[in-house]
């Protein structure tokens, strides 16, 4: 194998380690493969969190994303009643949302959730010299020797979502039409981590050409 086409992979590694390549990272996803077939106009934004500030800003933001690509979105917060999330529902109570949402033509939903999150430690200065054409011992080592005197590390907390839009179809039809699982690096900054988790997400949708015509 060639240099540096095995230095090319050590940088494609190491970018994924550290995440630094993109701060938000498709794991899995899901196309339904109906969902080519139907034209959604409408959609409800649902961000499921107690934290009602993040809730408006997450909902609000994509319901932004969906209205630049002309398919109208209303985020949840605004719909329902400010009580919607207080108690949990049993399934009518939830069958009968539905007919609501129908009623209100409403054709597709599209909920967001966080289902876990992970501290991640990574020594920085340990990966750095991967990329470097250190040929031999003596080069390697000595540009790595200061890690016995370091105790220099990054840590970060990882999330993991999990988005889906679902059809608002007739009950014999009810069927998910997209499902996304997506790493999302926390930045300390609400506006920062949604917008890198949005351009995740609407490069799924397009490139599965679900939405977005």
């Amino acid at each position: 194998m060639k240099t540096s086409l095995i230095f090319k992979n050590i940088r494609y590694i190491y970018c994924f380690l550290l995440l630094g390549c993109s701060s938000s990272n498709l794991v899995e996803e899901y196309t339904n493969p109906v969902a080519q077939n139907l034209e959604i106009k409408k959609v409800l934004i649902i961000g499921m969190t107690p934290n009602n500030d993040i809730r408006r800003i997450f909902e609000t933001k994509v319901a932004d994303e969906f209205s630049k690509r002309n398919v109208i979105a209303v985020e949840s917060i605004d719909f329902f009643e400010s009580s919607f999330t207080e108690k949990q529902k049993t399934e009518e109570q939830l069958n009968k949302i539905r007919e609501q949402l129908l009623d209100a033509n409403f054709d597709a939903v599209l909920l967001a959730k966080v289902t876990g999150q992970e501290e991640k430690v990574t020594v920085g200065k340990a990966y750095q010299n991967f990329s470097r054409n250190l040929d031999s011992f003596t080069d390697y080592y000595y540009h790595n020797q200061e890690i016995y005197g370091s105790t220099e590390s990054e840590s970060y907390v990882l999330y993991h979502t999990e988005t889906s839009l679902y059809c608002l179809c007739p009950p014999t039809e009810r069927r998910i039409l997209w499902k996304a699982s997506i790493d999302l690096v926390d930045t300390e900054r609400i506006n920062k981590n949604i917008n890198n988790y949005l351009k995740v997400v609407f490069r799924s949708l397009k490139d599965n050409q679900v939405i977005l015509k």
